[in-house]
């Protein structure tokens, strides 16, 4: 029987059961609805009634899948070999106050235009917002190449988030628009897929491309292979839609998205500025309560809002969004500042830096398993205490990267927070599915991905505030060996031990994070 992580057993129509727990697991895994009446997939699946054979493949679906899969490829790269090229880039640029705004800026504007994406491709059809997405990400992406400057940077990453936010959802819609449903579950298993393998090769590619030809490769890559795949899409896929009209939350997505970045400005910029108890500084950080409190009061008066927030009222689902932001702030706190632990003070190349950062992309797929088949059998809670002490155990071997020079320490650390976040990803996304009906399943799971990438963007954010205290006016240099080589041997040594130290401070909080998320 399975229980949820806090409360009684629970059936995944949102209504509470004592049976039947191990097939409704399954259902809310795959998305399958409940019902009393007999499903096409039980139908199918019953002795008593042939399976009808599948249609072959017609060639527009083959082509439009082989599209979707190319734009959803640079995607899922382009969020795992940036950060092991940005050490090089803050080395080549400068800047390094200013790196945890190129991750973060990408994750806000991806997360916060999503929503808004997903309802104007209901009202103009997937097509032409799919493309409008990938020409922005691909747009974004010869830009950062070309840039020159960090501020230049940002700017085009946010851009490139702007696109990604239609790029990512759409592709699953695409999917789910041009395949029957007998065969749909194995096609989205197929795009899952290509993100799984995107995690692992990612950080180990950006090392490679940044150790080889330049950095600026690791984002004009993406240029050919968008081309491409907007020209396949653009000439083989011919939707049909019924237009459903939508009210679009224009507000409640400018709310958020100015709140969150004038709260990362705060932190990040604000208080060396202007001071941390300066009346500047604290009516600044007011102005980003002020502007999320709206944003709170938007939400709560919408007919359509970015976050539903009527589903925090559920026990299980408000608990299991809040250890999904922790763990946000963690995976991704993890892969943004582990590189310049790597090479700025371990003097590590680009590939061990992906090599580090690529070893919890081999431990999360291993948890999920784990989770997904320990779930049925023990429940949630012991399955999500499991994964946060993994958490736990993870970051603190890497705040052990200051004493122990030795890539074997980062590998073990970030393995083992890989294992954590998968089990606990897995095991949170089945028990919040099965808290909600089946028609608000869909927005439920948006909400945890959401929680987790928002996560993430203030949790950069905030740490990048916390390293600038820290590191010195050399500290960019030793992040580049070319300039680094230049520098005298006291300076190296002092610049070194500054980023260590502002880079230690960073796991601590990581590690505070995944105690929290016990």
């Amino acid at each position: 029987m399975l229980r949820s992580a806090w409360g009684p057993p629970i059936r995944f129509d949102g209504h509470r059961s004592r049976a039947g727990a191990g097939q409704r697991v399954l259902g809310a895994v795959f998305g399958w609805p409940e019902r009393r009446q007999p499903t096409l997939g039980s139908m199918l699946s019953s002795p008593s009634v042939p399976r009808r054979p599948l249609a072959p493949l017609t060639r527009d679906q083959l082509l439009v899948t082989a599209g979707v899969m190319a734009a959803l490829a640079v995607a899922a790269l382009d969020s795992t070999v940036v950060g092991t090229a940005m050490p090089t880039i803050i080395g080549q640029l400068g800047g390094l106050s200013e790196y945890s705004w190129v991750f973060s800026g990408y994750l806000l504007a991806a997360t916060t235009t999503v929503p808004l994406y997903a309802k104007l491709a209901d009202v103009h059809g997937r097509k032409p917002i799919f493309l409008i997405g990938l020409a922005l990400f691909v747009g974004g992406s010869a830009l950062c190449g070309l840039s020159r400057s960090m501020p230049e940077l940002i700017l085009f990453r946010t851009l490139q988030g702007l696109g990604a936010g239609a790029v990512q959802p759409i592709a699953y819609t695409i999917v789910g628009d041009i395949f029957e449903a007998e065969r749909r579950a194995r096609m989205q298993g197929y795009f899952s897929g290509v993100w799984g393998v995107s995690a692992i090769v990612g950080p180990a590619l950006g090392g490679i491309i940044t150790q080889t030809i330049g950095w600026p490769w690791v984002f004009e890559v993406n240029i050919p292979v968008g081309v491409l795949a907007g020209s396949i899409i653009w000439r083989a896929f011919h939707e049909r839609f019924e237009r459903r009209p939508h009210r679009l939350d224009w507000l409640g997505a400018g709310l958020l998205t100015a709140g969150v970045a004038l709260l990362l400005f705060t932190f990040a910029e604000a208080g060396d500025l202007f001071g941390w108890s300066s009346a500047p500084f604290l009516a600044i950080l007011a102005l980003a309560v002020l502007l999320l409190a709206g944003f709170v009061a938007v939400e709560r008066r919408s007919a359509e809002p970015i976050v539903d927030l009527s589903l925090l009222r559920d026990p299980l689902i408000g608990a299991g969004l809040a250890i999904t932001t922790l763990a946000g702030v963690v995976m991704y706190g993890l892969l943004t500042y582990v590189p310049p632990m790597i090479q700025g003070v371990q003097g590590g190349t680009p590939v061990e830096a992906g090599a580090a950062v690529g070893a919890m992309s081999v431990g999360w797929p291993i948890g999920s398993i784990i989770g997904g088949r320990t779930l049925i059998r023990w429940g949630g809670r012991p399955v999500v205490v499991v994964g946060a002490v993994m958490l736990v155990a993870g970051t603190a071997v890497l705040t052990q990267l200051v004493r122990f020079d030795s890539l074997w320490v980062a590998l073990a650390g970030a393995a083992v927070t890989g294992l954590g976040m998968g089990l606990i990803a897995t095991t949170i996304l089945v028990l919040i599915q099965s808290a909600v009906a089946w028609d608000r399943r869909g927005v439920a799971t948006g909400l945890v991905q959401f929680s987790r990438t928002i996560g993430g963007a203030v949790g950069i954010g905030l740490m990048g505030g916390i390293l600038t205290a820290f590191v010195g006016s050399a500290t960019s240099q030793i992040l580049d060996p070319v300039r680094s080589a230049s520098l005298a041997p006291t300076v190296l040594a002092a610049a070194r031990h500054d980023l260590a130290t502002g880079l230690f401070w960073i796991f601590v909080i990581l590690a505070i994070a995944a105690v929290l998320a016990l």
